[in-house]
């Protein structure tokens, strides 16, 4: 049974509550009406089946609450919503509200355990006659507050200062009262710096992990780009076929100069088949005041923007952008992270986000270059210098080099998604560059980074999609999987620069292969979008809006409810007659002998055991009786069928020998 909290500490625990969610307005009647509880004398006459209904609709506000945010917040799955928990959890002080009011402002300041077990309501049902154990949600309440407080994430110091304030407030009643004060708040003073210590520790390692584990995943999961590795298709034999679903959606006021390049990721370092990316840790990007605005540098003028809707899978994954990105607007997610090779990837975000990049030819999207963006690997060197030397690579300016290698693959090469076999003395690329002349994306890719690379200007391989589709059923630009793209990002001039020598007719390829099904598919892709922007929406037209007033109705029946019980003053409570409480063995037949010798004057004394009792009155024929009734009062098993029936009969024996003994008894008092 909990004990009731300190005056004003509930109250405090809400503010500090809505302080740190943001719901302050909200708090503020709310702490009023828990500390308005002790100024007022009138109480309601709540019944456990009062209880039993506050905390029903209380469950019932959790669950649709529940349900609305892990429609409208959740991420890409709904059966996976952590940022859904998390806010839930942070509404649980306003959800559970009705249940603490009612405490307070009832005739019995505690609400029975009944209310939060059907078990007990129906071993309640059973057994009417028994008052059923109640319990203080004060505390209770109070600890909530606080966790629904630090549910919001603001790890600041006011935060810690705030909570150590209220934990010390909570506690000052239970301090140990051998010691002064004096020494109890420095000691409280102690473990608070202590553990703050600890917290940053700890969050600081969760960072560690958390790169660990996203690195892991990315090395696992392809759903998305890989910042640190990717892995191409070359050698690969037969033809290559993606998928016609659409994964973004682009927009732009001015209209698009198609095909329009929008990058995941680049990588520096080629070991054949693979691409990957060296020294590509992340670093956090902070946010604007706005906490939708992210920048990569400050004091850039716009140039051109284009807006991205994407989807996210469970709220994490890597942002397509254009080259030369400087700003990203309306990305409403936790955190957007982002390494020297441009990749950029943001965690917890919804399931769907929209959002706008603003975008310069001199953007600071990747880092300088380094070493390793001019090294071509041993394996590929001889052909690769080759055909530089057969270019004349070594003279001239990176402009006119990168002209020039574009040139070269434009008049001598041709798209094609099917390779057949090479002799094996040559390496798939050395096979693409002198035999076969034909190739994907990620040969045209691949041979010009390396080429570039051996003329002395520094290049990337680069890996994300091309917009080019209209959408007459949409009116924007879609991109399909299909529309997977490889390039390379060439510095010249002080910035990177897309190059992509794949020929143009490759799009016009990969559509041929599309399916007769794509319309339909198309229209239920768009169907699903408009479904996911809606259900995803944070504006006044979401649902979140109009999701509210449903709750309106319950409110009202609660509050008429509890208007229409009987209100009593405080006092009232107090002088009620104790209600007799059901205890195991009150219906022994013991207790009708006891009453029996009491009305003789054999009575029990007060604090004396009804062994020695029944000794000192020379009533030894009892004791079986008492064994039966101890056994019945006590004994956690009690009796058994048979033995019940025993005690009754033998009860029920002593009272008839004892009648007529009782009568001669008083005759004869009454004569003499």
């Amino acid at each position: 049974m909990l004990v009731t909290p300190p005056p004003m500490v509930l109250g405090a625990a809400l503010l500090f509550w809505g302080w740190q969610t943001g719901f302050l307005i909200l708090a503020l009647p709310l702490a009023v009406l828990v500390e308005a509880a002790r100024a007022l004398t009138w109480r309601l006459e709540l019944s456990a089946t009062d209880f039993h209904r506050l905390t029903d609709l209380c469950t019932l506000l959790i669950v649709v609450s529940g349900i609305y945010l892990f429609s409208t917040t959740g991420t890409s799955r709904a059966t996976d919503g952590p940022r859904a928990m998390t806010l839930l959890f942070q509404w649980l002080p306003l959800l559970l509200f009705p249940l603490i009011a009612s405490q307070l402002y009832s005739t019995a300041g505690k609400v029975p355990l009944t209310a939060f077990f059907w078990a007990l309501r129906r071993q309640a049902a059973r057994a009417p006659e028994t008052r059923p154990v109640s319990v203080d949600l004060g505390y209770l309440y109070f600890a909530l507050c606080i966790l629904a407080a630090s549910a919001a994430n603001r790890r600041t110091l006011e935060f810690y200062a705030g909570l150590c304030t209220l934990a010390g407030w909570a506690l000052w009643p239970w301090r140990s009262r051998r010691f002064s004060p004096l020494w109890w708040i420095p000691m409280l003073g102690i473990a608070a710096v202590a553990g703050y210590a600890g917290h940053v520790a700890l969050h600081r390692a969760q960072q560690v992990v958390e790169q660990t584990v996203f690195e892991y995943i990315f090395s696992m999961v392809r759903g998305d780009a890989d910042p640190f590795r990717v892995t191409t298709a070359i050698g690969h034999l037969g033809r290559l076929k993606l998928s016609d679903r659409t994964v973004l959606r682009v927009e732009r006021r001015d209209g698009l100069h198609v095909p329009f390049l929008l990058r995941e990721a680049s990588y520096d370092v080629y070991n054949s088949p693979a691409w990957l990316a060296s020294g590509a840790a992340f670093g956090p990007v902070q946010p604007e005041a706005d906490g939708e605005t992210w920048k990569f540098a400050a004091g850039r003028s716009p140039a051109e923007r284009v807006t991205v809707s994407a989807y996210l899978n469970r709220g994490r994954g890597m942002l397509s952008l254009p080259g030369g990105a400087f700003e990203i607007d309306h990305l409403a997610v936790v955190g957007v992270h982002r390494n020297r090779l441009g990749a950029v990837k943001v965690e917890e975000g919804l399931g769907l986000v929209t959002y706008t990049t603003l975008f310069a030819p001199d953007g600071p999207l990747d880092g300088p270059p380094i070493d390793a963006d001019l090294h071509v690997p041993p394996r590929e060197a001889a052909i690769v210098s080759r055909i530089a030397a057969e270019l004349n690579l070594a003279g001239g300016s990176p402009t006119e080099k990168v002209e020039t290698v574009a040139a070269y693959f434009r008049r001598n090469f041709h798209y094609s998604t099917w390779k057949g076999e090479r002799p094996r003395k040559e390496s798939a690329l050395e096979e693409f560059l002198l035999n076969s002349r034909a190739g994907h994306c990620e040969y045209f890719a691949t041979a010009t980074t390396l080429l570039l690379r051996a003329a002395g200007v520094p290049a990337r391989y680069a890996v994300g999609f091309s917009v080019q589709e209209w959408s007459r059923l949409e009116q924007r630009y879609i991109v399909r999987a299909r529309h997977a793209h490889s390039w390379t990002l060439a510095y010249v001039n002080g910035g990177w620069r897309d190059v992509d020598t794949t020929p143009p007719v490759w799009a016009d390829a990969e559509q041929t292969e599309g399916s007769f099904l794509e319309p339909v598919r198309d229209f239920w892709s768009w169907a699903g979008f408009l479904f996911a922007r809606w259900r995803w929406s944070e504006d006044e037209s979401g649902i979140g809006r109009h999701a509210a007033w449903l709750l309106i109705p319950l409110v009202l029946v609660l509050v008429w409810r509890l208007y229409s019980r009987r209100r009593v003053g405080r006092d009232v409570e107090r002088t009620r007659p104790a209600v007799a409480v059901a205890r195991p063995g009150q219906d022994s037949e013991f207790y009708l002998i006891a009453e029996r010798l009491r009305a003789a004057g054999l009575g029990r004394q007060n604090d004396e055991p009804p062994s020695v009792w029944i000794e000192r009155i020379h009533a030894t024929d009892l004791t079986p009786i008492l064994n039966l009734h101890n056994r019945y009062r006590f004994d956690p098993a009690g009796l058994d069928a048979n033995e019940r029936a025993e005690l009754r009969v033998q009860a029920d024996a002593w009272l008839r020998n004892h009648q007529s003994a009782e009568t001669t008894v008083t005759g004869g008092r009454g004569a003499g």
